[in-house]
Order: structure tokens, then sequence, then C-alpha cells
């Protein structure tokens, strides 16, 4: 505890001491030949091929701030009136007499530095919040615009879903329509291997696809089976694995079991 409290005042002795080797620009005059920190507002600038004034009084008649052209690379003097003029600054330096003038002449970038005044502080604070809020707006704007997209697309779904299940009803009904024609006009049973009155080969042979049922009719006499499909064509059954198909035009397509003419 002791080496603690011992720390903290050597602390607390070095910011004082540190606070004390601040001296304010009005008063340069009274530290000439010393090595201290010069704080004061830069109030205007004068540049010219050898040097670049900054002044801490109007006039240029006070304290100034000396940066020379041999320095110029690394306090270009576009930047020293970009980011120092009107604004709050320490100089660190030996304060030198010029002409019955104070000045320090300032060789590297870390001796000029600006100063963080409170209302900077809150200005600083008050710019990170706002763009905080910013991006959280933008967050929030990309959320909603995802939002619509989904709703659009459960909306998409839900059209599919109801055209999906439009389409499987018809199908169903389709099956059962098929269904019902099927066993409500069922054939008689094959008459496989019974012994029938077989056609002339010579009628058989002048079947052809295309005919008419009529046509059929007339050449090999009636089937023993008609089976309709629920395409509305029919198959003609003469035993023996005979078989004629008519289309709905009642139009022969298909031929088996017969010969070839």
């Amino acid at each position: 505890m002791r080496l603690l409290a011992l720390a903290t005042m050597l602390l607390l002795a070095r910011a004082a001491a540190a606070a004390d080797d601040v001296v304010q620009w009005s008063d340069a005059e009274q530290h000439v030949g010393q090595a201290t920190t010069v704080e004061g507002r830069v109030l205007g600038i004068h540049c010219s091929p050898t040097s670049c004034l900054l002044a801490f009084d109007p006039t240029f008649n006070r304290f100034t701030a000396v940066v020379q052209a041999k320095d110029f690379k690394t306090l270009p003097p576009e930047t020293l009136d970009a980011n120092y003029v009107g604004r709050p600054v320490r100089v660190r330096g030996t304060i030198q007499l010029l002409d019955k003038k104070p000045e320090i002449v300032v060789e590297k970038p870390e001796d000029l530095e600006l100063v963080v005044t409170p209302k900077d502080r809150a200005a600083k604070r008050e710019e990170q919040a706002n763009d905080v809020v910013d991006r959280l707006d933008q967050i929030l704007d990309r959320l909603d615009d995802m939002v619509d997209r989904l709703d659009a697309t459960q909306a998409q779904l839900a059209q599919l879903t109801a055209v999906m299940d439009q389409q499987n009803q018809q199908i169903a009904a389709l099956q059962a329509a098929m269904g019902a024609t099927q066993s409500v006009e069922p054939g008689p049973e094959p008459s496989w291997g019974v012994a029938q009155p077989r056609p002339g080969y010579e009628a058989l042979r002048t079947v052809k696809r295309g005919m008419t049922s009529q046509e059929v009719q007339r050449l090999v006499g009636e089937p023993n089976n008609v089976v309709t499909t629920g395409s509305g064509s029919s198959i003609w059954d003469y035993g023996y694995g005979r078989t004629i198909t008519f289309d709905r035009r009642n139009r022969a397509t298909g031929l088996v079991g017969f010969p070839a003419p």
C-alpha cells in the first residue's frame, strides 16, 4: 500500500511539473534561452521560400513558431495552414530572441502538437456518437430491406404451394376418373388358349395401321374383347396374342400379332 501511494504521488508530481513547464505564449519573453513548451492559439501564418511563421499575435510582433525551409518535407506549409491556424497548439523547444521577438524554431513534427480542449473532446465524442448512430441507421435499413425480401419470398412460396396443391388435386381427380372408367367398363376375361376360329391368313395380312374399326371388322370380324382406356383410345383383342389399338379418331395405331402385309 505504501509503494502504491508513493507511486501515485510521483505520478502526480510529474504531472504537476509537466503542467508547470508549459508557458503561455504571452509570457514567452520572460523565458528566453529556456527549453520549454509554449501554449497558445495560432492566429495566422506567413510563408516565404525560406520559412513559415506561425503567429500567436495577429501583428506577428510577438511570439512565433518558425519552420525553416529545410524542414518543409516533414512540415509542409499547406499542412501547417490546414492543421494549426485557428487552433490551440503547444510548441516545444528553446525560446530564442530574434529582432527583439521571442521564437521557437520547430524542426520535428512532434515539437508542434494540437491541444485537445474539453470542447474538442466533447465535439469528438459527439462526432463519434453521430457516426455510430448513422451506422446503426444503415444496419436497420439493411435489415428492413432483408425483411421485405423475405416477405416477398414467402408470398411467392405461398403462391407456388397453392398452385402445386391445385395441380395435385387435378391429378388426383384425373386418376380417380381413369380408375372409375376402367372399373365401370371392364372387359370380359381374355380367352388365351381357347380354341377359336382363326381368320384366314390373307385376311390377317390385309389389316394395316390407319384403318377404321369398321374396316378392320369387315376383314377379321368382331373382337373377343374391347378395352377402353382413360385417354379415349380402345384396344381390340382377337385372342392368340393378336390386338389392335385404335386412337380417339377410331384409327388403328398399333398392331400386335398380325403378320406383315
